[in-house]
């Protein structure tokens, strides 16, 4: 978490995020489509999703084996699809302002392809997820414009911070997944398992995350939630300035806009994560 400057967070108020975090949901099914469409389904769902990697400034997805290892990526500060190769270069760039996701994906199969040194036949779809409706599902262009731009760095900037406190709590969590963005929600987290029945199945688990907004919340929001869900009951205390969201699911809540006006934001977070996670193991008996 010390790795990340906190306090470059804030440049654009979070409650302004919405329709820019809406442009960049939707682009980010396009550097899923490579996972959906070239790698081997997995049963979790997982061969889609993507990954924060810091250098990069993007969410990258795994590895595509038929193509050089080549990954594909979204850089939210200039809503750009990358090409990377294993070490992290990058080959290949496709900005998406001025184009439409179909001219988009065009574009990502011929990359794809020349890194590959042969035609990739296999047609690039995007996961068939539902999500929350834009123009640009029905072919408009992805939008260009400067103050867009801006808040895609400030989402850029929520997902980097989120990677390093993710990673930071993985690494105290025994069971605890890689730090992943699935694109459906958009959020990315880490998935605790507390427990495991027959087979090595998870029983209870703890699920970290921050989440760019929803139809939950317009913001950014962090939320640390347990599974299953406590029927009834009173819930432990938080630290953090953090709330229990109980309408719907159950977890405890973090808004952006709280943790950008504590004075200490590193700590502030680190509060509340803690005392989180440790209520969620609490509610699963500990």
């Amino acid at each position: 978490m010390t790795d990340f400057d906190w306090n470059s967070l804030g440049q654009l108020a979070p409650d302004g995020l919405a329709e820019p975090r809406l442009v960049l949901h939707h682009a980010s099914q396009l550097a899923a489509a490579a996972g959906a469409s070239l790698l081997p389904p997995r049963p979790d769902d997982s061969h889609p999703n993507l990954g924060w990697e810091p250098g990069a400034e993007a969410l990258v997805g795994h590895p595509i084996e038929a193509a050089g290892s080549v990954r594909v990526a979204i850089r939210p500060r200039d809503l750009s699809l990358l090409l990377l190769d294993a070490a992290g270069n990058v080959l290949e760039t496709v900005a998406l302002p001025g184009r439409t996701p179909a001219e988009s994906l065009r574009e990502l199969q011929i990359a794809i392809g020349l890194a590959a040194g042969r035609t990739i036949t296999t047609p690039l779809t995007c996961p068939d997820y539902e999500l929350p409706h834009h123009a640009v599902a029905d072919g408009a262009s992805f939008p260009a414009s400067s103050q867009m731009q801006a808040a895609w760095s400030e989402l850029g900037a929520w997902f980097g911070g989120a990677h390093a406190a993710l990673d930071a709590v993985r690494a105290h969590e025994p069971g605890a997944s890689d730090v992943r963005c699935w694109p459906h929600h958009f959020d990315i987290a880490t998935l605790i398992v507390h427990a495991t029945g027959e087979g090595g199945s998870p029983t209870q688990t703890i699920g970290v995350g921050m989440s760019p907004g929803d139809e939950s919340y317009a913001e950014p929001y962090w939320y640390v939630s347990p599974w299953p869900y406590p029927e009834t009951g009173e819930l432990p205390p938080l630290e953090g300035g953090a709330h229990w969201h109980r309408e719907g699911f159950t977890a405890a809540i973090l808004p952006g806009s709280r943790l950008l006006a504590a004075t200490h934001r590193a700590g502030a977070l680190e509060a509340y994560l803690t005392s989180a996670v440790t209520a969620c193991h609490r509610i699963h008996g500990d």
